[in-house]
């Protein structure tokens, strides 16, 4: 629990000072923000908050995503926010006080820097057999590197004349902070200890997002770095989440790549 943003919120509760209905919304104005960041998210990656303009359904924010607070509800039972950065930046929405703002908020920003990651080509391996796809799969394989963790990676497995997939060509690409709009489907079902891989729904894209590629968990991969090695996917992910910094085209990365044979 984040006493800071708990004090915060509290303090906002005793100075409410203007109430504005809006039909069924009641907000309260404050005119007092602070700066916070998701340092907590669930199993799948995300921590869920409620984005205005997108109903009831609740959205993803990942780790390290920086948030304005604004104030509270008029119930007293939910923030409000402004997303700073990620899928929702610049976009208001909420989320709830109790086993969300108290337990997944707080103070510590991202680091500010862009370390290098690098990928090694390796075999080609015809009908590699995937248990939990349960069936087989020709693979370019090649290892993936993130600070001191390597695993095993596939980076095409569709070879499907005219299908345009390939695997990624050697050369130094920059890689994004997540996006969200991935079938969850498509990495549930890659498990460890019965559950799915921690983080499962975290997607990195390599830049230019044109070309559909990214890093993420699985066996399967359409041209993606597609992590064999999942169980250490957490790690992974811990390390690249982590990184802030500006790539040559002004995008937000988390990292640097280098493909290599």
């Amino acid at each position: 629990m984040s006493a800071a943003v708990m004090n915060w919120i509290n303090k906002q509760k005793e100075r409410r000072t203007t109430t504005t209905s809006q039909g069924n919304n009641n907000t309260t104005s404050i005119g007092v923000a602070m700066t916070a960041y998701v340092n907590k998210v669930g199993q799948d990656g995300y921590v869920a908050a409620l984005i205005d303009g997108e109903g009831d359904k609740y959205c993803g924010l990942y780790m390290y995503t920086k948030l304005t607070l604004l104030g509270i509800n008029n119930n007293g039972d939910r923030v409000r926010f402004r997303a700073e950065d990620g899928d929702w930046k610049g976009r208001m929405g909420s989320m709830r006080i109790k086993g969300g703002a108290d337990t997944y908020l707080d103070l510590t920003p991202p680091d500010n820097m862009i370390p290098t990651i690098k990928v090694k080509y390796g075999k080609f391996v015809s009908d590699w057999y995937s248990i939990p796809r349960k069936h087989k799969i020709d693979q370019q394989f090649a290892t993936l590197t993130v600070g001191n963790i390597s695993v095993q990676v596939t980076l095409n497995s569709d070879w499907t004349p005219g299908s345009g997939r390939t695997p990624l060509p050697v050369g130094t690409y920059e890689i994004a902070t997540p996006d969200g709009f991935h079938d969850p489907k498509q990495t549930d079902f890659y498990t460890v200890g019965g559950e799915p891989v921690k983080d499962y729904k975290i997607w990195f894209p390599i830049l230019p997002k044109s070309s559909e590629r990214f890093i993420h968990i699985g066996h399967l991969s359409h041209g993606c770095i597609s992590i064999i090695d999942y169980d250490k996917y957490p790690q992974i992910h811990d390390y690249l989440v982590k990184y802030r910094g500006k790539g040559k085209n002004g995008d937000t990365i988390v990292a640097l790549l280098q493909v290599i044979k």
